[in-house]
């Protein structure tokens, strides 16, 4: 497997990413979209926006979405998928290690999904998206479930790339989302849904092997 950075993986991977993980994504959406419930006018911003695939489905529910990612191959797909989809986001391109601009209670909603594995501190992510939630606001943040406390994963396997990012102890998560002045409403173990896996057998993929265990964590919480 190739060692390679970040940015590279992403660039690399943004014309195959979605096609990758369809199974993973709607699994994950199946669970976090409910969690949302009435989203028209509101303002929602979406941390490491990917190919859009939140942005989109929350902008077509009449949200006022700003999507940040800090791949210009990612977002240049997210904006063709936005265009087709005929809705409006505000797309940047930010990188949330050096930069965060945002003003102070400015959000209804953030979501920040598989990006917290990118950071070694989590707090760092954890304290930007606190500092920008309205008092009443919701916040959503999704991260691969450590299979062991703490280590580091490959990010794009299917590539052969080794783009390493964090796999963070669910103890750390919790204590990171209490230092960042974040309270937990709901805390999720996703597994495949028995309905995905009749799914994906229909479309010849096998995903009883790993249906046992979660492989993704998520939070829904708000401010203090």
């Amino acid at each position: 497997m190739k060692k390679v950075s970040i940015k590279q993986a992403y660039k690399r991977w943004a014309k195959k990413y979605d096609e990758d993980l369809p199974y993973l994504f709607e699994s994950e959406s199946e669970k976090v979209l409910p969690l949302l419930r009435n989203v028209k006018g509101k303002k929602v911003l979406d941390l490491g926006c990917g190919t859009g695939r939140y942005s989109i489905a929350l902008a077509k529910k009449g949200s006022e979405v700003t999507a940040v990612d800090f791949s210009k191959e990612m977002i240049d797909v997210a904006k063709k998928k936005a265009k087709e989809a005929k809705v409006k986001i505000n797309f940047k391109q930010v990188d949330l290690k050096k930069s965060f601009s945002f003003k102070k209670e400015e959000f209804d909603i953030i979501l920040s999904m598989l990006v917290l594995g990118h950071f070694k501190k989590p707090e760092k992510l954890l304290k930007k998206i606190s500092k920008s939630l309205k008092s009443k606001g919701i916040c959503i943040v999704s991260t691969f479930h450590p299979e062991k406390e703490g280590g580091k994963l490959a990010l794009v396997p299917s590539l052969g790339l080794d783009a390493t990012k964090y796999r963070q102890a669910i103890k750390e998560i919790r204590e990171s989302i209490k230092k960042s002045g974040l309270v937990i409403e709901k805390f999720l173990k996703i597994k495949f849904s028995n309905k995905i896996i009749k799914k994906a057998k229909k479309e010849g993929v096998d995903l009883k092997p790993f249906s046992k265990k979660p492989f993704l964590i998520v939070f829904k919480g708000g401010k203090r």
